[in-house]
């Protein structure tokens, strides 16, 4: 009898194993879905709004652009990292919960929620996305209240303000692109021009070799490097206009290539400073006045080495 039982027992074990794995490979496995059915090469428009923001995306001539209130290029990684992980994003197809108290439960009612709505060409897709604290956001699709789940946190990283989809440069020079930087203010006319490593201070007075790491040079050439702002303002106003009838200062920069590109720097106030490049009034940068003072030292700053 013993032997009978020890000779069983490996086989029932074997047939458990073996009908475990039969039942694992023969589950069905759960379906999933684009949440977006477009192709992602094809969205030539993007909207993304809440009930106090809202945010346009166009492509203009293969660039995304910010088109309204003000025309401005849109930040290409804060684009494609929309595109990587929302347009190409995936559900499982088992819903969560629906009905009209699933929607209020999981935010996801229009007055609460995210939406996002793609275009490409006359197709469409609306989506509406909340997150209740989880690891994961929940959505519908307009018009449903069937509430799904997805992998991805779109509420916390694609909120509607224009500060945060704007490309953040309103302009940008290495040192190795610059040939010259000329600035014309009240009390000066100067222009620091270079040669390889060599940098030259000229005004109607005097001319000498810059030292190479004097501070008044790499602070022009650091704010070039990194001009950002984050306020952006409606050249139609004749208020900030005005301004720029007696600018406080005018640069000229000379790149390599040979293009030259104007900068003019205007007060509205002791707090405000606004910036107009090559004459084109459209677009208003407001500025602060370290960023202008940069560009109005004194002939003997430029003769100092750092120390």
């Amino acid at each position: 009898m013993n032997k009978k039982i020890r000779l069983f027992l490996p086989i029932l074990l074997l047939i458990l194993i073996i009908s475990y794995l039969l039942l694992r490979n023969n589950a069905p496995e759960e379906k999933t879905r684009s949440v977006f059915s477009l192709k992602p090469e094809k969205i030539d428009q993007i909207e993304i709004w809440t009930s106090e923001d809202s945010l346009l995306l166009r492509l203009i001539d293969g660039t995304w652009k910010i088109p309204v209130p003000i025309e401005w290029e849109a930040d290409s990684t804060k684009v494609n990292r929309l595109f990587e992980e929302v347009f190409a994003a995936e559900y499982a197809t088992t819903a969560v919960s629906s009905g009209k108290a699933a929607l209020e439960y999981y935010e996801l009612d229009d007055a609460s929620a995210l939406h996002v709505k793609a275009t490409a060409g006359s197709k469409s897709v609306h989506i509406l996305f909340s997150n209740l604290g989880n690891s994961w956001d929940y959505f519908r699709h307009a018009g449903d209240n069937q509430v799904y789940q997805v992998k991805n946190k779109v509420v916390q990283y694609f909120q509607p303000q224009h500060v945060y989809w704007r490309k953040p440069f309103t302009l940008q020079y290495w040192e190795e692109e610059l040939r010259s930087i000329r600035s014309r203010h009240a009390e000066n006319d100067f222009t620091l021009s270079r040669d390889g490593s060599q940098w030259t201070y000229t005004d109607a007075s005097q001319s000498f070799i810059v030292p190479f790491d004097n501070f008044g040079l790499v602070k022009i050439i650091s704010i070039l490097q990194n001009f950002s702002t984050n306020i952006l303002a409606d050249g139609r106003d004749q208020q900030l206009l005005q301004a720029f009838q007696e600018p406080l200062c005018e640069v000229w920069i000379t790149t390599t290539s040979g293009k030259t590109h104007k900068l003019s720097f205007a007060k509205l106030d002791k707090d405000r400073h606004m910036l107009m490049v090559d004459d084109d009034s459209r677009v208003l940068f407001q500025v602060s006045f370290d960023t202008v003072f940069r560009f109005m030292r004194h002939a003997e700053v430029f003769k100092r080495e750092f120390i």
